[in-house]
């Protein structure tokens, strides 16, 4: 669902190109940015270990491979724009919910680093 939703935008909003191949890039690093949180801040918190910059990378570029064979080898992606995915038969609510993975997975770039340094200097002592 979020395939089609990322797809829609960058065919009626921001046209492209190569539409299938930016979705599956731009799905990657939303992915990538909520990952490489989640695991950022369970490395500080139980670990005292920041995440360093190649893990991250590493992580976005094997998100950008399996999604890349996911959707684009396999032919998923096609399949997904023709059978127009939706959450609960509602257009609306399913832009909604993508607009908020969206927001929220992007929020990470900015929220996070600040609160991995609270963590680090009140419990990594």
């Amino acid at each position: 669902m979020l395939y089609y939703y990322y797809y829609l935008f960058y065919t009626k909003i921001l046209p492209d190109d190569e539409p299938h191949a930016t979705t599956v890039f731009t799905l990657s690093v939303s992915e990538g940015f909520f990952i490489n949180g989640i695991l950022q801040i369970f490395l500080a918190r139980f670990f005292c270990m920041p995440l360093n910059i190649w893990p991250m990378i590493g992580v976005l570029v094997l998100l950008i491979f399996l999604n890349y064979f996911y959707y684009q080898r396999s032919g998923r992606a096609k399949e997904i724009v023709k059978t127009k995915p939706m959450f609960y038969s509602n257009h609306k609510f399913s832009i909604v919910l993508t607009l908020l993975f969206f927001i929220v997975t992007s929020s990470f770039l900015f929220w996070e680093p600040v609160y991995i340094k609270q963590i680090m200097e009140n419990y990594c002592r």
